[in-house]
């Protein structure tokens, strides 16, 4: 080579970003997902009928999606330019509204009402998108209208110029030379430096990383928690990558409430749920879903961090039929928050969700009975409100509880299902004696009811021994006279309330005690409060 002639400079060779790369979390593949997903839709977008998988041209270069792994090649063109324009074609905003618009989130013939893109942002913004800067406002919010509950309502949403993601393309061109680059903690929500001394703490990101981190943005489903401000995050993680982008848009929730959840056990089951529409090709291209709550806590008040997970498994038939029993029984309400900017860039609208629904789906998401904890679980709130008391009395259950809370009795069977049954024998025949000696004085009535409810709550509430539970239940069981309930399923019973299955009883009898129906005269009495 001649004197002061430089060598050309290496081309890159085509990114290839595999499930079972070294490096690849559960995230990153999730996000790798995404980019798969974001690619069909680019495809589909300008030709409805394309068969899939098929090339997606980039500038001058093309995309290509494979079961394990997502090619792409440069062609004549620059690295730098293809990921431009894969950037620049995934990562999108609305007009005139400027709400954040994600490729391969929906189908292209099918995308999302304003109102509806706005809940999404508001997932976006409470998980990878809370920092202010990743967002830079476009101006005022602007006007939207919805309908809840039959009305049209109209709220703000907060509308943006850009947001982080958008320049992820000119970070991965560099790592492609340099190997390695550092993204801020948008790119994987909870992946912080420990310390600013430690730095062999910081991440970095390979190009392969880099893309895959950006790509979560679509690949995982996002969604805002009905309290506290959290925010939930569900990672999908692929088996098949060619599947899991036909899978990605019907993951999405599909109405404005369907996009908060009332806990990290709603967020994921309501994923779980939804992949189990198609079981066949969501065997095949989901192998896992993970969740991740995030709120803010007492040491960090300025950002929420991640508080909860729950590792990814595959549900049985069986809880997601109660799960989906529940849902429907209890579904979020819907509301328009007042002006200002503050509750404009969180989407503008929120719901009001069910304590006993939290509660219920943690539970079941965690792989624990439904009533797992009864006895003890309250809100998480500054003034915490037990589950178990009647909203009337400073707790958390209310009447629009209770048909949730009867829907899920019905799923108990065996043991469980004979004590409450015995309990729910017993509370009539108590509360048929007292609609019989109060029959002339109906203001009494009323008032006995509730002592009576109020007597076994704090019985079965306060029991803390073993002891205590048959101690109550006895009680309660002897005052009320012949039980045939009891005296059909006294055998399998038993078992409850030997060795450590007492706090199972204790928790089955305050459901009971909570979910009792009462009839005729008592139904009345209380239908009067």
């Amino acid at each position: 080579m001649a004197k002061g002639v430089k060598a050309a400079a290496r081309r890159p060779d085509p990114l290839v970003i595999g499930l079972g790369d070294p490096g690849m979390t559960p995230l990153l593949r999730g996000g790798l997902g995404g980019l798969a997903a974001a690619l069909r839709f680019l495809r589909r977008e300008s030709d409805r009928k394309a068969a899939w998988p098929g090339e997606v041209k980039l500038a001058g270069g093309i995309a290509r999606v494979e079961p394990a792994r997502v090619i792409i090649e440069w062609g004549d063109a620059d690295p730098e330019e293809v990921l431009q324009d894969l950037f620049e074609r995934c990562f999108r905003l609305t007009k005139p509204l400027g709400l954040i618009d994600l490729a391969g989130t929906y189908e292209p013939e099918r995308p999302p009402a304003d109102a509806l893109a706005a809940a999404w942002q508001g997932g976006l913004k409470r998980t990878f998108l809370q920092h202010g800067k990743t967002t830079p406002k476009a101006g005022a919010p602007k006007p939207v209208t919805t309908e809840i509950d039959g009305r049209p309502v109209q709220f703000e949403a907060q509308g943006y110029l850009s947001f982080a993601h958008q320049g992820v393309g000119a970070d991965v061109a560099k790592a492609l030379t340099r190997g390695r680059v550092s993204l801020a903690g948008w790119a994987y929500p909870g992946a912080a430096q420990r310390h600013i001394q430690f730095n062999d703490t910081k991440f970095s990101y390979t190009a392969s990383e880099a893309t895959a981190a950006a790509f979560a943005l679509i690949g995982c489903v996002s969604f805002a928690g009905t309290r506290g401000g959290a925010g939930a995050l569900v990672v999908p993680e692929p088996a098949d990558l060619v599947a899991f982008a036909e899978i990605r848009p019907r993951l999405s929730p599909r109405t404005a409430a369907e996009s908060y959840v009332s806990g990290l056990g709603d967020a994921v089951l309501a994923v779980s749920a939804a992949l189990r529409m198609d079981d066949v090709l969501s065997r095949r291209g989901v192998a896992a879903a993970h969740g991740v709550l995030f709120a803010t806590t007492v040491w960090a008040k300025q950002q929420k961090s991640r508080v909860a997970t729950i590792s990814g498994t595959s549900y049985p038939p069986a809880v997601l039929d109660q799960y989906e029993k529940l849902v429907s029984e209890l579904p979020n309400a819907m509301r328009a928050r007042g002006t200002g900017e503050a509750d404009a860039e969180e989407g503008g609208i929120f719901a009001v969700a069910s304590a006993l629904r939290a509660f219920v789906s943690d539970n079941l998401a965690r792989g624990r009975p439904w009533h797992f904890g009864f006895a003890d679980a309250r809100t998480a709130e500054k003034k915490p409100r037990w589950i178990h008391r009647d909203g009337r009395d400073q707790g958390a259950l209310y009447a629009t509880d209770k048909k949730g809370l009867v829907a899920m009795v019905e799923h108990l069977d065996g043991p469980e299902e004979a004590l409450v049954a015995s309990v729910h024998v017993a509370l009539r025949q108590r509360f048929g004696a007292i609609a019989s000696e109060s029959k002339d004085a109906p203001g009494a009535m009323k008032n006995r009811f509730q002592r009576e409810r109020d007597k076994w709550r704090l019985a079965f509430a306060g029991a803390k021994t073993q002891e205590q539970v048959r101690a109550a239940l006895a009680d309660l069981w002897s005052r009320a006279g012949s039980n045939s309930a009891l005296q059909e399923g006294w055998r399998i019973v038993l078992p409850l309330l030997n060795g450590d299955n007492w706090r199972t009883a204790r928790d089955l009898a305050l459901v009971a005690l909570a979910s009792y129906q009462g009839r005729d005269t008592e139904a009345e009495a209380e239908g009067a409060e």
